[in-house]
């Protein structure tokens, strides 16, 4: 099993990036997170952090995640995804050009829980 150790992420809303990495940090496992709060920031990384999973907000200002995700597969960038939103749905479109997409994280999300339920959607990847 490959173990996680680098989540990019990527959020508009500041208090939601702190509470995401206050989340991380407290599952104790020694995994660096970066948060970002702009797309342009968020590719920029991509190369750079060489991050095993992604973190992508559904609802942003100038680029929805479904559509920030299509960009970064078309960049030949195949990392999971775990997609965050406080709406009910998600129109993913053709998700089958997305995958691998592990699962979707409902806001508002329990800070001092969400952190272990990545670690499990992450240990069910790589069984």
């Amino acid at each position: 099993m490959s173990e996680l150790k680098k989540i990019l992420h990527i959020d508009d809303d500041d208090i939601i990036r702190m509470m995401f990495r206050k989340s991380i940090e407290r599952t104790h496992r020694d995994i660096e997170v970066i948060s970002c709060g702009t797309v342009s920031e968020f590719i920029d990384r991509l190369d750079t952090f060489k991050p095993d999973l992604l973190i992508i907000d559904v609802v942003m200002p100038i680029v929805d995640g479904p559509t920030l995700l299509k960009k970064i597969r078309n960049l030949s960038y195949t990392m999971p995804v775990i997609f965050m939103t406080g709406h009910e749905t998600i129109e993913l479109g053709d998700q089958a050009s997305l995958e691998p997409i592990l699962d979707i994280i409902h806001k508002p999300f329990v800070p001092a829980q969400v952190g272990h339920d990545i670690l499990k959607m992450w240990d069910r990847l790589n069984r």
